[in-house]
């Protein structure tokens, strides 16, 4: 039986492919590293002729709001359409435990707008809501890390091992269509901060972990079970602490790395300058007071502190334009200074950069969308 799928190269995909082959099945890998590309269609016919299923495993290089819905919308529509073409027998996508409960996420309307496509096209399908990976708890940790404290709401939470998913999906795509979908979750449920101070712990990882209410996930804040699967859910084998003493037993000590800033000299620049070259596209860099962003090249800078609870913008993650704050999730345009998502209500200064060589350099006055080109 042939099977494809989609994302195929990633964490569950490479490990389903691998289960599929040792189980007799032409397993096919299709990504853009691969030649496929389901948000332009390239690719897509020749990968599915001859295949009984898919299995979507995909996800958007992008969690901005616009983006990741465009993302799941449109490759989404054009899987089901070369499917069909294909004579396609069974489409099966994984998703998430909770996403139709938090409408605030950009993230999760995306994949509750993926699920709709999906229920209302013509191809036989299978869902699988699954909680978040054990393998992606450290990555939680460090976008919640703000200086040395990792902010986390106090809420339930339910992860899973890889490998369990990959059950799952085994199971779910080699069986008739259930027209319907089923939640996978690990087989115990830990409060978030506690979990996530269980991890740091056997990492010998000094940051304080800080039960905050008003934390995000996903750009939401979440109630008691928001992410937690129902009674039905069909749980996964692998405890937490079983998989983390495995994993921290092949993970060497890590190395002290100097700190970004260390590449400055002062000696050689002022205080409102800096070196070109340390701030990569997509990159950040504080100096002085100021949160210096390269945007496609082009340089923008903020007041570093968040106008919400003062999180620094210089640590948050930057998408395209907007800067995300790493306490509470406020998006902001880092050009414009705008708040494109609360808590914050309150716009944040802007600074004009001048570039001239590898010398940056931040004027001292605060001005309206100031960037330099």
């Amino acid at each position: 039986m042939k099977v494809v799928v989609i994302g195929g190269t990633g964490l569950i995909g490479s490990k389903l492919i691998a289960r599929l082959k040792a189980r007799g099945h032409e397993a096919v890998a299709a990504a853009p590293n691969t030649g496929v590309n389901t948000l332009t269609g390239e690719g897509l016919a020749e990968v599915l002729k001859a295949a009984q299923i898919v299995v979507d495993v995909s996800n958007s290089p992008s969690f901005e709001d616009a983006a990741v819905m465009n993302f799941f919308q449109t490759s989404t529509r054009n899987l089901l359409s070369y499917e069909a073409a294909a004579g396609v027998g069974h489409h099966v996508a994984l998703s998430i435990v909770g996403s139709e409960r938090l409408p605030e996420s950009g993230y999760m309307r995306a994949k509750v707008a993926q699920e709709k496509l999906i229920k209302e096209g013509s191809i036989p399908y299978s869902i699988i809501h699954s909680t978040q990976f054990f393998e992606f708890v450290k990555r939680i940790a460090d976008e919640a890390t703000v200086g040395n404290s990792v902010h986390l709401p106090p809420v339930l939470f339910q992860p899973i091992a890889s490998d369990d998913v990959v059950s799952a999906l085994f199971k779910v795509a080699t069986s008739s269509p259930l027209n319907g979908a089923i939640e996978i979750a690990g087989p115990e449920a830990f409060r978030f901060d506690e979990l996530i101070r269980l991890q740091l712990g056997a990492l010998n990882d000094a940051r304080e972990v800080v039960a905050d209410p008003q934390a995000r996930y996903f750009g939401t804040e979440l109630s008691e079970r928001s992410i937690v699967p129902g009674d039905n859910a069909k749980l996964g084998e692998t405890r937490f602490e079983d998989w983390l003493k495995r994993s921290t037993s092949q993970v060497p000590s890590p190395t002290p790395q100097p700190a970004r800033a260390a590449s400055i000299h002062p000696a050689v620049l002022k205080e409102n300058e800096f070196r070109v070259s340390d701030v990569p596209a997509g990159s950040a860099l504080l100096v002085g007071d100021v949160a210096v962003f390269n945007v496609a090249g082009s340089f923008c800078a903020t007041q570093v502190k968040c106008t919400h609870r003062q999180g620094p913008l210089n640590e948050g993650k930057l998408d395209g334009s907007t800067v995300t704050c790493p306490l509470h999730g406020s998006q902001f345009n880092v050009c414009t200074g705008e708040v494109l998502r609360g808590p914050a209500t309150t716009p944040l200064k802007t600074y004009r950069v001048i570039a001239d060589g590898d010398i940056g350099r931040v004027e001292a006055e605060a001005a309206a969308g100031a960037k330099a080109s």
